[in-house]
């Protein structure tokens, strides 16, 4: 908004301007006019003036001479007093104006000199009329004719005329006649001096000093022009240039609006909760989702701590913590356990990020939650349902451990059972046994129990519930899984081949042999439904650069492309019901990844051993070294 007032008020401001100097160069323009237009006249009357004072000094027209000068002197009074004329400060103006009026004032001087002249002359002419008409002697003809037409024959020489007179007067000396040639000689004295003033005013300039006059302040009148113009083109480009931004200021704005109102609207129509408060973690507003999932309108929970919705469930230091982030100016994530208007427990994955001012001060903290209840209550769901697959593994196995152990039981129990019986059969007939023969049977016995035990160590390692990760060797673990299942493999005739490191890693042995025997026993169960007649398994345990890996390949075929993706997912066979779950391979898949932090694959190889052509499928775990 502040942005917006500065670009109002500059916009105003520069258009103000610009009106100010269009106005004032509206006045200078008219007031150089109105200069422009005085000079001209004083020139033109000045030109006037001159064409008539030819005649006026001939016919005394001197009303109108008088009035033109006045004219002359008006105009130039009225040059004078403009202000924008008075103002001017250029340098060659500055002391023309004076040298105009100097040059004026001369020339009326002699105008009016002249003037006065000219009536003596008149009053001359009137008296040498009046005595010519008087019977002078014929002899001042001559004189009389060329007195009387002074003025129509510029070629006259004055000073002859004078010469003549002066010689005529020491001539005669009759009364009238001496008066007749005093006035003819003051008729010439006083052209002489028309002359000489007639000559100064051609010798004052005024024409050329008016025509300077004129140039120079048309020059100067351009200039000032020029610059006002320049000064309105540039404010003009400004004002277009200011109104321009504060269009594209206001257009930003209307966007911005825009943008906000459907920021506010995907705010409000959000699944997500969002919650805003002050600086002091006081409610300011919380949107259409927090009301549905809480219960709580904006009105009950304005101005309050979001601490309402608090379970309890959460320890003191929990929100410490929180608050120390966010008050230190960094974003908080975390999970909130919180109770609805009804009592209803939710979970919310939180972020609450700090807001600043131009100040670089908090102002406000912005809260977005994502209402994980559903998710939370499916997770729980899952991992029961895992516990159980897990369980159901579990028995699985179970099911082949006790398989196993009737399998590895039946002999030593056989021999234990015949043993006893034939000693006993002997001792209640009473036939005699020798020390040896009895000590045979009791190692026979012995013996089988020894290998009992071995057995039974084998199977309580195995369903040992300890899940810490321990470290241990891999081809030990893989031969306590050889131990519990190796009666299978003897009566179904198949070879196992193996390339053993005894690589030692830290991990969950137990859930390792699980995942061997489930291996192993998928492979038998293929090669025993194979037609192959030479079977073979391998079993290989390396390490890379990187990663320690298991591999457990059989020739049994390989597996179907078709279904080769799907091989791990739950429930998944293609054993006839009687005989797997589907859930040994998803089983495996679940507890090397999630469990055993590694990776199950599966893939078809083709390969030579012992110069004949094989093909199965192969399983790989692979560890990342640590």
């Amino acid at each position: 908004m502040n942005k917006r007032i500065f670009n109002t008020f500059f916009l105003l401001t520069v258009l103000g301007t610009l009106a100010y100097f269009i106005n004032n160069a509206k006045i200078q323009n008219s007031n150089f006019y109105n200069i422009t237009q005085n000079i001209q006249q004083i020139i033109l009357l000045n030109k006037d003036l001159n064409l008539y004072l030819k005649n006026t000094f001939k016919y005394n027209n001197f009303d109108i001479v008088q009035n033109k000068i006045i004219s002359i002197q008006n105009n130039f009074k009225k040059l004078q007093i403009n202000k924008t004329f008075e103002d001017t400060h250029e340098k060659n103006l500055i002391n023309l104006p004076n040298k105009v009026a100097i040059a004026l004032e001369k020339k009326f001087e002699i105008i009016n000199k002249i003037n006065s002249h000219r009536a003596i002359l008149n009053k001359s002419y009137i008296i040498i009329q009046k005595l010519k008409t008087k019977d002078t002697d014929s002899h001042f003809d001559n004189l009389y004719t060329k007195i009387m037409t002074l003025d129509k024959n510029p070629a006259v020489r004055l000073n002859e005329i004078l010469q003549r007179i002066t010689q005529l007067q020491k001539k005669y000396s009759f009364k009238y006649s001496k008066f007749f040639l005093k006035h003819c000689k003051l008729i010439v004295l006083y052209n002489i001096e028309i002359n000489k003033s007639e000559s100064k005013l051609n010798n004052i300039g005024l024409e050329q000093l008016l025509i300077k006059l004129q140039d120079n302040y048309n020059m100067y009148s351009q200039k000032i022009i020029q610059r006002a113009y320049l000064s309105i083109i540039i404010l003009f480009i400004l004002l277009l240039l200011s109104l321009l931004i504060y269009i594209i200021y206001d257009y930003r704005l209307v966007q911005s609006r825009t943008e906000l109102k459907r920021f506010r609207k995907t705010v409000e129509n959000s699944d997500n909760i969002i919650v805003i408060t002050d600086e002091k973690i006081r409610i300011k507003y919380v949107n259409t989702a927090f009301t549905n999932i809480t219960g709580y309108t904006l009105n009950e929970v304005k101005g309050k701590n979001p601490k309402i919705l608090s379970s309890g469930n959460q320890s003191k230091s929990f929100y410490d913590n929180l608050n120390q982030t966010i008050y230190a100016g960094k974003k908080w994530s975390g999970e909130f356990i919180n109770v609805n208007k009804n009592g209803d427990i939710s979970y919310e994955q939180a972020t609450i990020t700090p807001v600043y001012n131009e100040k670089n001060r908090i102002i406000e903290f912005i809260a977005i939650k994502l209402d994980t209840t559903k998710e939370k209550l499916s997770q729980d769901q899952l991992h029961k349902k895992e516990k159980l697959l897990l369980q159901q593994s579990k028995m699985a196995a179970m099911g082949e451990m006790l398989q196993n152990i009737s399998h590895q039981w039946r002999q030593p129990l056989s021999l234990i059972s015949t043993a006893s019986t034939g000693l006993l059969v002997k001792k209640e007939m009473s036939i005699t046994t020798t020390i040896d023969e009895e000590i045979k049977i009791l190692n026979t016995i012995n013996d089988a129990t020894q290998h009992l035990s071995e057995t039974i160590n084998a199977f309580r390692d195995f369903f040992n519930p300890n899940k810490e990760k321990t470290n241990f060797k891999i081809g030990d673990v893989y031969k306590k899984t050889i131990n519990i299942i190796k009666s299978k493999f003897k009566s179904v005739d198949i070879n196992l081949i193996e390339n053993i490191d005894n690589i030692s890693i830290t991990n969950l042995d137990n859930e390792l042999i699980q995942v061997l025997m489930n291996l192993l026993n998928n492979a038998r169960d293929v090669l025993v439904s194979s037609e192959t007649q030479n079977k073979l398994i391998f079993i290989n345990i390396y390490q890379d650069k990187n990663n320690v890996i298991i591999s457990v390949k059989d020739n049994g075929g390989g597996i179907d492309k078709k279904i080769i993706n799907k091989v791990f997912e739950p429930y998944f066979t293609t054993k006839h019901q009687s005989d797997g779950t589907g859930i040994g391979l998803y089983m495996c898949q679940e507890i090397i990844s999630k469990h055993m932090n590694g990776k199950l694959t599966v893939t078809n190889q083709s390969f030579i051993y012992q110069n004949i052509n094989y093909k199965g499928a192969e399983f790989k775990i692979i560890f990342p070294k640590r």
